[in-house]
């Protein structure tokens, strides 16, 4: 039997379970955001960001269906796109992004592949 690529802690899920079509990493990024119709940007956590859409961690209540604009620094360049609640669970907030232009795809893509690579780097 050939010797696998990956590592044990890798968990491979039934694709019919999977709801996300895109990689995402776990990040914890200081952000802002505000509601669309809004002039304040508001402080929150950014700790998950995925070329679909991010996970933030707020003290604002935002509901599902709420249109929020989110900005924050993909190492030293700055990145804003709108999104839409998707999800909330207490503090933390799932946002799906809009449509985004491809450069913006492929910034968020570079970003998260960058994070894998710097993860790896890491390990022992």
């Amino acid at each position: 039997m050939a010797e696998s690529t990956f590592n044990d802690s890798l968990k491979i899920r039934d694709p019919s379970q999977q709801k996300r079509k895109k990689a995402r990493t776990a990040v914890n990024i200081p952000c802002e955001f505000k509601l669309a119709g809004q002039n304040d940007f508001l402080e929150c956590l950014l700790t998950d960001v995925g070329a679909g859409g991010v996970s933030i961690v707020t003290k604002s209540s935002l509901y599902v269906g709420d249109k929020v604009d989110v900005q924050f620094k993909m190492g030293l360049r700055p990145f804003r796109a709108v999104g839409t609640v998707v999800r909330v669970i207490g503090k933390s907030v799932g946002l799906q992004f809009e449509s985004l232009p491809e450069p913006d795809v492929d910034r968020l893509q570079e970003f998260i592949h960058q994070s894998f690579k710097d993860r790896d780097r890491k390990k022992p």
